[in-house]
Formats: structure tokens, sequence, C-alpha cells
């Protein structure tokens, strides 16, 4: 009895050995994402940057669903690429995005204070209806994005529509060229939704309005990962904790990750999120000590406060008031 129950064993681990010859090895996608500092300024550029890696190597031709949101709106959703612009038939994709008026005839030019319309085209491949979530994001000249605007609906197999979205223009805008980018997700990726193809941008201009002094040069920087985007926080931009969400699908897969940084005013020296004579206050107290004799109005952070930290004050004043 003995010698048969073990001859039976051995029958079915030969068996198995022959049915599945290779041993399984799981297959997993990851994503991350990381800012450059954990907080900003006002005015600074901020450097959104991760990797997508399958099986711990580099992926070189994925896309990544961006979503960045301040405390009160979505400020950014695009789709960004891995070292390599994939491309493939794509079952759902923007074909076109076109800046117009809203009746959808093209134009080239937005006044400040006004509504952007862009008129976006896409297309469903699939031989199934799809659900889609259409965007258009605009960016000013100096990479400041100045809102997005989404639209959801179902569309119909093999069939092709468009839409057209409004985005305000606020006065804080930098006048000069600008580019609105047109991207196609199965949701919002902050609740998990994947871009479905590349996206789509074209430029346009910016005019009228108080003259704006030049953004400074973005600062190059070696910055580790295979996706990275950079944007600039206006001065139109609440503080407070801003949220990043990223989602990815790539070989039938998909990862999400998210993270948050902190955005605060230079010359807030009270922390009530606005630049005004409580903060002038504070400053005049601690005028020309080294070290400060309040921390707080040393604005620049060189230890002395000054007419460096007074020339702060008066850039951000008013701002929050």
């Amino acid at each position: 009895m003995k010698k048969t129950s073990l001859f039976f064993l051995f029958l079915v681990n030969l068996t198995a050995i022959i049915i599945n010859p290779f041993p399984y090895v799981s297959s997993s996608l990851n994503l991350t994402v990381k800012t450059d500092k954990p907080s900003y300024n006002i005015g600074e550029y901020v450097c959104v940057y991760g990797n997508l890696t399958l099986n711990n190597t580099t992926v070189q031709d994925g896309l990544i669903a961006l979503e960045v949101n301040d405390p009160y709106r979505t400020l950014v959703v695009r789709t960004l690429t891995t070292n390599t612009t994939p491309t493939a038939d794509w079952l759902v994709n923007v074909t076109d995005v076109t800046p117009c008026d809203e009746y959808g005839n093209p134009k080239e030019s937005f006044q400040k204070e006004t509504l952007a319309y862009f008129n976006v085209t896409v297309s469903n491949n699939d031989i199934e209806m799809r659900w889609v979530l259409v965007t258009a994001n605009i960016y000013d000249e100096s990479q400041a994005p100045l809102g997005v605007a989404g639209f959801q609906g179902v569309v119909k197999e093999n069939s092709t529509f468009s839409v057209i979205m409004g985005v305000p223009i606020p006065e804080t805008a930098e006048t000069g060229n600008a580019t609105v980018y047109a991207n196609a997700y199965s949701e919002w990726p902050r609740i998990g939704g994947k871009p479905y193809c590349p996206e789509q941008s074209e430029t346009f201009e910016i005019t009228n309005g108080s003259t704006q002094t030049s953004s400074p040069p973005i600062k190059e920087q070696e910055i580790e990962g295979n996706y990275n985007t950079t944007l600039k926080l206006s001065f139109g931009e609440p503080l407070g904790t801003y949220t990043i969400h990223v989602t990815s699908i790539y070989q039938g897969q998909t990862a999400t990750n998210s993270t948050q940084f902190e955005v605060n005013i230079q010359g807030d020296a009270n922390g009530d999120g606005s630049v005004d004579g409580s903060d002038f206050f504070i400053f005049l107290q601690a005028w020309g000590t080294s070290p400060p004799s309040d921390p707080r109005a040393d604005f620049t952070g060189d230890g002395t406060v000054d007419g460096s930290d007074f020339f702060i004050l008066l850039q951000n004043w008013g701002y929050g008031a």
C-alpha cells in the first residue's frame, strides 16, 4: 500500500511538470512620482518626475497620466511619455485640437479675462463603444498652467466626434505664446483613469492686460526618472497642499501613485495667507538684525533682515488681501 501511494505521488508530480514545464514568473508594473522639492513659493517652478518600470526594467515607450490638484480645483491634466513617444493603432485617439470661438471657427488669439475655446476631435476605433474623458489644459508662455476643461461621454464604436470646451484666461496670465494640451482618458487620473493615447497640442496667443516681466529661465536640473514635466506656480494660485496623481497602463497591467507638495508665499511672515501690514510690522521689528531677532522676517533665509527681504515684501505686497 505504501509503495502504491509513493508511485501515485510520483505520477502526479511528473504530470504537473509535463503540463507546466516552466515555472510561473509574476510580472509587476511599478510607477513612481516625486517633486524636486517638498515645498515651493509662488512664482517658482515645480519639477515633477518619476519612473515607469516593468519587472524592474525601465519602460521606454510608456504613457503616464498626470493630474495635479491645488486645494480647490484641478490645475493640470497631461499625458506624459517615457523616453520614446509610443506609436500604435490606438483604440481611442485624440486626432486634433484647434483654438476656436464658441462656434468652432478657428481663432489664433484670446484676450485675458475671456474664455478661450478649443475644438477637440476624438476617434473611437474599437468595435465597442467607449466611455471617454476629454480634457483641454492650457499653459501660458511662462509654463504656468491656467486651467482645465473636461467633457465625459460615450463614444460610439468606429466613430469620430468633436467637442468644444472653454477655459478662462485669468488676468494674471502672461501675454505671448501659449499652448493647449488635449487628451483622452478612461476617467480622471485621481480616481484611477488611464490614458488612451498620446496628447495633442497646439499653440495660440494670449493678448492684452498689464505688461508682465519676462519669466526667468527654467533652471536646468539633473532629474532621475524616465518621465518629467515642469510647471510654474503663477501668482493667481492658492497656497496650501497640492496633490499629484499618476497612472499608467502597459502590456495589460496598470499602476498608480501619488505625492504632495506645499505652496507658500514669500513675505507672509505671520503665515495667514496674505502679505499685508501685519507682515510689514514683523519685518520692521526685526530690521537690521543678524541673526534675525524674528526668523519669520528673513524671507531670503540668508541670516540677515535687510533690503533683500524688504524687496521680497514689496514684490508680493497685497497677495491674498
